[in-house]
């Protein structure tokens, strides 16, 4: 656990005393909320300190760290709320802060933009816990029989004080996050090359699922029109890409317009290449769209805007039955998911739900891997699930992982790993995804790695899923990056 961690965890362990105390007022039980509050104030810094100085900086601890300050104060100040002895708007205004820079994380990791912590933010830190001592200083002395005194006047001027700087350091820690969001958006929209898309051919998978919602043709039909693009419609019993050579070869540029089997089929189809690829969502998951469209719902397909041109490192992943080229694959109990998902119909999300709901009791979800990485040996041994990839999303808006760089050559991988009892194993995988979506966290048992070239083996077949197909079992996986495909993307 660490020492550093420990400490954290003691924080929030003696919260309930020190409110217990305040309830109890009387002169003694008031001296020790000061004292056990003062340790918390210094444990904040130290258990910092700690792991810094002994290498003890975990996922858990960047976690626990900075809620533990949060549910001390909140829960602090909502108590000298209902004592009527602090304002209800300055505490608004701290509540308010923290669910506003969640919600700009939340919108910065749509975009891969990582929104660090600012210094407005830990100096309001610093004041509301100078606040919450002088509060509770003062509760000490109206015990000690200071009331009515102008020693309680003097301190009451001097809480007001405070609590309004630190409210303004709240509001200045917004509006930095705010500029410091739309800056990292900005670059990221940067990479790659504002393109014309006059010579645009869209392809169209006429057997995939979204194809039979009317509303997602329709947008379809808009897309070709805003562009003035030449619209195919392709089928896979002919041969998926065969019978559009001639048509491929005019075009510079070509939408995929299917599910993410459709374009992963373009990846390993060598008329496209030398292409520039681009994608229109027509199937069910629709990863691909969530990475081409960053933080855009589908009617954002009506507009007319600027595709930019970029490069994308494609992966090739080779197994015991061949070689194949993709952007991300899955081992493990989702991959399972999407073997019991195969037999597919046009209704799409209720599929896929319908096949989890499954694999609760009809998979393995227990797999001791081997992986070298790069030639460094990692055991992990109870793996729920293992995705590797250069696209951090699976679909539904569901991201696969946190970090990834889409053209730097290396590999990037997340697994689901538990130190525990195996029973839990399939539990860990729903919190995993609860980790990843809505809080944006790489955290336990979430853990993370890259390379330029990762080889998994295990003494049990596992099951393997490439872009949005179950392709079977294997007990040796070898993933490095093949290429780079340049892309259309907004």
């Amino acid at each position: 656990m660490g020492l550093a961690n420990t400490i954290t965890r003691l924080r929030i362990a003696l919260l309930p005393i020190v409110i217990y105390a305040i309830y109890q007022e009387t002169w003694a039980y008031s001296l020790l909320a000061v004292v056990l509050f003062i340790f918390i104030a210094v444990s904040d810094f130290l258990d910092g300190y700690i792991a810094r100085r002994r290498n003890e900086v975990t996922e858990a601890g960047s976690f626990l760290d900075p809620l533990s300050d949060k549910i001390v104060v909140i829960c602090l100040l909502v108590i000298f709320l209902a004592r009527g002895e602090f304002a209800l708007l300055p505490l608004l205004i701290f509540i308010l802060r923290d669910f506003v820079i969640n919600g700009i994380r939340t919108i910065g990791a749509r975009y891969d933009a990582i929104i660090s912590a600012d210094i407005f933010g830990k100096i309001k830190t610093v004041f509301q816990f100078g606040l919450i001592f002088l509060l509770l200083w003062k509760d000490h002395l109206i015990y000690d029989g200071y009331e009515n005194t102008g020693v309680i006047e003097g301190l009451d001027s001097f809480i007001f004080l405070i609590t309004w700087i630190a409210v303004l350091l709240a509001l200045f820690s917004m509006i930095n996050y705010l500029f410091k969001c739309r800056q990292a958006i900005r670059e990221k929209k940067e990479m790659g090359i504002r393109v014309d898309t006059d010579n645009l051919l869209i392809l169209a998978n006429k057997k995939a699922r979204g194809y039979h919602d009317m509303y997602r043709r329709k947008l379809l039909g808009l897309f070709a029109k805003k562009r003035k693009a030449e619209l195919v419609y392709i089928s896979p019993d002919a041969g998926m890409y065969d019978e559009v050579k001639k048509e491929v070869h005019k075009h510079k540029q070509i939408i995929i317009a299917g599910g993410d089997g459709s374009f992963e089929s373009a990846l390993n189809y060598p008329s496209f290449k030398n292409k520039v690829l681009g994608f229109f969502p027509l199937g069910a998951g629709n990863a691909f769209y969530s990475y081409f469209y960053k933080g855009k719902g589908f009617v954002y397909l009506k507009s007319k805007f600027n595709f930019k041109e970029a490069e994308l490192d494609i992966l090739e992943i080779e197994w015991d039955k061949g070689k194949k080229e993709t952007t991300f694959l899955a081992i493990g109990v989702d991959a399972e998911v999407m073997r019991l998902v195969k037999k597919r119909t046009v209704r799409g999300f209720s599929d896929y739900f319908s096949a989890c709901v499954k694999g609760v009791t009809r998979t393995r979800a227990d797999y001791d891997l081997n992986i070298t990485v790069d030639g460094k040996k990692i055991n992990w041994e109870n793996c729920v699930n293992l995705i590797l990839g250069k696209v951090p999303y699976y679909g539904y808006g569901l991201r696969s992982m946190l970090h990834t760089n889409p053209n730097d050559g290396l590999v990037y991988a997340q697994g689901v790993v538990n130190k525990g009892a195996r029973l839990f194993n399939k539990f860990l995988r729903v919190w995993s995804l609860l980790l990843l979506v809505p809080l944006h966290l790489d955290y336990p048992p979430l853990f993370s790695f890259s390379g330029k070239e990762v080889t998994i083996t295990s003494d049990v077949p596992f099951p393997i899923q490439v872009g949005g197909d179950f392709i079977g079992y294997s007990q040796k996986l070898k993933v490095r990056v093949k290429r780079k495909q340049k892309v259309l993307m907004i």
